[in-house]
C-alpha cells in the first residue's frame, strides 16, 4: 500500500478501509467527491473543482474502485482492455492509474483510491455492455451495498462538515448507480449533491431529468467559464478512454463546450442535484 502524506495530517476513516494510494494533506475537506472509476469525477466536476480550488477550498477526491483486477479476464473484460488500449495482464490498470494522477496532480487537489474492484472485475459472469448499464438490476442486491453504506456512514462521520458529491448514475452504470442508492441511503441530504455524469449525461440528457424529478431532486449550477479550458485539458489526460467514450476521439473537446453551454454568451456551467427533504 504506498500513501504520499503528510505525518501529521491523520487518513481518519481510510485507515479501516483497503486503498491502494492516498495524498491526504488536510484533516479537513470543504468537498470530498466520490469518483466511481479513475475518470467519473475529472471528466464531471473539473470546472467546479478549479473554482473551488481558486476560492481555496480544500477538496479530495476519493475514487472508490480501483483494486487492481486479477486474471484470469472475462470476454468482457478482455474487450473493454482492448478499448482502453492497454497491456492484457496484470498491469492492466497501471496506465489508467497514471493518467489520473496526472489529472489530481493538474486540479491541485488531494485523491484517495480505495481497493474494490469495479463491477467488470467484481461480477465476472457478465457478458455485454447491456449488463453492465442495467437499470433492471437492483443495486441493493449487489453484495457490496451494505459494506458501501457504512463506509458512507463512517465517512461523513469523519468528515461531518464536508459536502460529499457523488454520481447521480446517468447512463445506468451499475458502479454509478451502486454509490448514488448507497449515498441516498446514509448522507444526510443536507450535506449531499450529486453531479451529472458526463459523457452519459450529453448523450442521455432526458434520462438526467428522469432521474432528477424521481429522487425530487433539486437543480444547482455553478459558473465555470473562467476554467472550461482547464476541464477540457483534464479530460484529454485519459487517453484510455477517449476512444471508449467519444466518437471520434478528438470529439470531447466540442461535447464539453455544448454540454457545458449555459445559454448566455461565453457562459458555461456544470450542474448539481440535491435532495430536497
Amino acid at each position: 500500500m504506498t500513501t504520499d502524506k503528510e505525518e501529521s495530517v491523520s487518513l481518519a476513516i481510510f485507515e479501516d478501509y483497503s486503498y491502494t494510494k492516498a495524498v491526504i494533506t488536510n484533516d479537513a475537506y470543504d468537498f470530498i467527491y466520490i469518483s466511481p472509476h479513475l475518470d467519473d469525477v475529472a471528466f464531471s466536476c473539473s470546472g467546479t473543482i478549479c473554482s473551488h480550488r481558486a476560492q481555496g477550498l480544500h477538496i479530495l477526491v476519493v475514487t472508490l474502485f480501483t483494486g487492481d483486477p486479477k486474471p484470469p479476464f472475462s470476454p468482457l473484460a478482455q474487450t473493454y482492455h482492448r478499448l482502453w488500449q492497454v497491456p492484457e495482464d496484470t498491469s492492466a490498470y497501471q496506465a489508467r492509474k497514471a493518467e489520473d494522477e496526472k489529472a489530481m496532480l493538474a486540479l491541485e487537489t488531494d485523491y484517495l483510491w480505495l481497493d474494490w474492484r469495479e463491477v467488470i472485475y467484481r461480477i465476472t459472469d457478465l457478458a455485454n455492455l447491456s449488463e453492465v448499464n442495467d437499470y433492471t438490476v437492483l443495486c441493493q442486491h449487489d453484495p457490496l451495498f451494505p459494506q458501501l453504506c457504512q463506509w458512507f456512514i463512517d465517512l461523513q462521520a469523519a468528515y461531518p462538515n464536508s459536502t460529499i458529491v457523488g454520481p447521480l448514475g446517468t447512463g445506468g452504470h451499475r458502479d454509478h448507480r451502486l454509490i448514488f442508492q448507497a449515498a441516498l441511503s446514509v448522507i444526510d441530504p443536507d450535506s449531499l449533491l450529486f453531479f451529472e455524469d458526463f459523457p452519459y449525461a450529453a448523450y442521455l440528457p432526458g434520462e438526467t431529468f428522469e432521474l432528477a424529478k424521481a429522487y425530487k431532486l433539486e437543480k444547482l449550477e455553478i459558473d465555470i467559464s473562467p476554467y472550461l479550458e482547464q476541464r477540457i485539458h483534464v479530460t484529454s489526460l485519459y487517453q484510455s478512454q477517449l476512444a471508449t467514450l467519444f466518437y471520434p476521439p478528438s470529439a470531447f473537446r466540442n461535447l464539453i463546450r455544448e454540454y457545458t453551454a449555459g445559454g448566455g454568451q461565453q457562459s458555461f456551467i456544470e450542474r448539481y442535484w440535491k435532495p430536497v427533504r
